[in-house]
C-alpha cells in the first residue's frame, strides 16, 4: 500500500516543495465511490465520513474520470493533479488510516481505477431504482429533471460489469434507508473496518453535512422518496423511460422488480 500512496502523491508534492504525507499513516487501501447521480452517492460518503479511520474528501475531485491511453495496459488518470492538490491543502485527522473520494462518474471507470491501484483499492458502487432516479428534480432548476434515463442505464451497466470483483461491493440505496444497520455493518465488513459507534447516529458525527444536491443539511436516513415514480405526476416521465433500450432490463439486473410492468 505504501508504494501506491507514494505513486499518487509524491510527484506533485515534491514539485511544490512539500511532503505533506510524510507523517500521515495511511496504512489501508483508499476507497472510491461511484454511481449514477441522484442514487445516494453523497449520502453514502456522509456515512463513511462519520468513521474516524476514514477521511472523506468533501467534494467530487473528478480525478479518475478522464484517462490517458485508456485502451493501453497502463492507463493514467488525466486529472490526478486534482487529488494531489487536495492532498496538499488538507489537514488530515491523525486517526485517519485511509482516504475516500466520491465522484459519481467513477462507476464508468472502475476497470481503469483497479488497474491504476494494482487492485489495492476498495470500490463501492451504489445503485438506486432508476424509476425514482429519473424523477429527481434538479435543486438549481426545479423545472428540470436531473438524470435522463439513458444516463442511468449507462452508469448502472458500467458499474455492474464488476459486480463479481472481490474489491467491489454493490450497495442499494433502498437497503441503506430501509435496513440501515445491517447494510452499513456489511459495508464496513467489506472495507475491513469495525462498526464504530459513530455510525449509529452518523448524521451527528459526519464530516460531510451539506451538499449541493441536498435540499437540507444531513439528517437521519428516511425512505420518503422510495416508490416516488408511481405518483401520477411522474407517469409521463416513467412511460418515456420504459421505452428506452435497456431500461427495464437494467432494473432487473440491478435487482428491482419489474413484474408488474
Amino acid at each position: 500500500m505504501e508504494n501506491v500512496l507514494k505513486r499518487i502523491t509524491f510527484p506533485i508534492i515534491n514539485a511544490w516543495g512539500q511532503r505533506k504525507l510524510d507523517n500521515q499513516n495511511f496504512s489501508k487501501e483508499p476507497i472510491l465511490v461511484g454511481g449514477c447521480a441522484r442514487s445516494g452517492t453523497t449520502l453514502l460518503i456522509s456515512i463513511l465520513s462519520a468513521h474516524p479511520s476514514i477521511f472523506t474528501f468533501p467534494k467530487e475531485l473528478m480525478a479518475f474520470i478522464k484517462w490517458n491511453n485508456r485502451e493501453s495496459e497502463n492507463p493514467a488518470p488525466r486529472r490526478i493533479d486534482r487529488l494531489h492538490r487536495q492532498v496538499i491543502i488538507t489537514n488530515f485527522p491523525e486517526e485517519a488510516k485511509r482516504w475516500c473520494e466520491k465522484s459519481a462518474q467513477n462507476c464508468r471507470h472502475f476497470g481503469q481505477i483497479l488497474n491504476y491501484f494494482n487492485e489495492q483499492v476498495k470500490l463501492i458502487h451504489i445503485v438506486r431504482d432508476g424509476r425514482d432516479v429519473i424523477t429527481s428534480r434538479h435543486p438549481d432548476k426545479p423545472d428540470n429533471f436531473w438524470v435522463e434515463p439513458e444516463r442511468w442505464v449507462y452508469d448502472v451497466q458500467s458499474g455492474l460489469e464488476f459486480v463479481d470483483h472481490p474489491n467491489l461491493v454493490t450497495v442499494k440505496y433502498e437497503d441503506i434507508v430501509q435496513n440501515y444497520d445491517d447494510t452499513v455493518r456489511n459495508l464496513f465488513d467489506f472495507l475491513g473496518e469495525e462498526y464504530h459507534e459513530n455510525l449509529q447516529e452518523y448524521h451527528k458525527h459526519a464530516d460531510i453535512k451539506k451538499a449541493r444536491g441536498w435540499f437540507h443539511p444531513v439528517k437521519e436516513v428516511h425512505g420518503n422518496s422510495i416508490g416516488r415514480w408511481q405518483k401520477e405526476e411522474y407517469r409521463e416521465r416513467y412511460e418515456l423511460a420504459r421505452e428506452i433500450p435497456g431500461f427495464l432490463e437494467t432494473l432487473e439486473r440491478a435487482g428491482y422488480d419489474t413484474g408488474a410492468e
